[in-house]
């Protein structure tokens, strides 16, 4: 098993009245479980979706036979969530078409295996390069990858936080999967900063760059692993 350093921050923003991000991690006995969700839906219902997004999976992750491959309990975990919010949507008048995006990892011994649905981000810091390794299901992304839109275009562009998949709006949700093999930190523990002040600068920054959504990041260093001694850490972000 990786030895992981792992730290989480969620903040209301600056201008949102609720905060509807939900962020978590669970160790386990093979492995460690993190994700962040962002919530959608009128009065409460966001809030609602992201909570209950990482309750089922973190549910449905201890529930599944050790058995199975990590990735298998992961994509089954996520479409429980998007079947638990579906079903909450149709059947509470309050919360018709709410919904949330979720982008969850597993890290079991030295791999590293995400599903994601949504526009909330998972990069790898690698080498002093940071590289997004999820794609976000939204509008303006589609468009910059037909080649309508440019990367600056997207940044500004009036629908670029309108999302084209999410759970908890059908009944099988489309979900993107990824695994990587890990690569020990330790290098760049000492000469960066750990975890949960790198957190805090984050949302600071944000902060101070006007909050206009609510802030959740979680940043985590791959301390030790058995498969490599190479610099490698990974985080998310909503």
């Amino acid at each position: 098993m990786s030895d992981v350093d792992c730290f989480q921050l969620t903040d209301i923003g600056c201008v949102r009245e609720h905060n509807e991000d939900a962020v978590g991690f669970w160790p386990h006995e093979d492995g460690i479980l993190f994700a962040v969700a962002d919530g959608l839906g009128g009065h409460n219902a966001g809030e609602v979706a992201s909570t209950l997004a990482l309750d089922v999976l973190a549910r449905e992750m201890e529930r599944a036979p050790g058995h199975w491959p990590v990735l298998k309990r992961l994509r089954r975990a996520v479409q429980e969530a998007n079947l638990t919010i579906y079903q909450k949507g149709i059947t509470v008048p309050e919360l018709s078409r709410m919904g949330s995006t979720l982008t969850a990892t597993a890290v079991v011994g030295g791999t590293l295996v995400t599903a994601h649905v949504g526009d909330c981000r998972l990069y790898l810091l690698r080498n002093g390069e940071l590289t997004q390794l999820t794609k976000d299901h939204t509008w303006v992304w589609e468009q910059v990858q037909y080649g309508i839109l440019s990367p600056e275009q997207a940044r500004i562009h009036p629908r670029r936080n309108v999302l084209t998949r999410c759970l908890g709006h059908n009944l099988i949700v489309s979900i993107d999967t990824l695994r990587l093999d890990l690569q020990s930190d330790m290098a760049a523990i000492v000469r960066g900063a750990k975890p949960e002040p790198a957190c805090r600068a984050l949302i600071e920054r944000a902060r101070d760059a006007g909050g206009e959504d609510n802030l959740s990041v979680q940043i985590a260093a791959v301390l030790s692993c058995p498969v490599s001694t190479n610099n490698r850490r990974w985080w998310q972000r909503r």
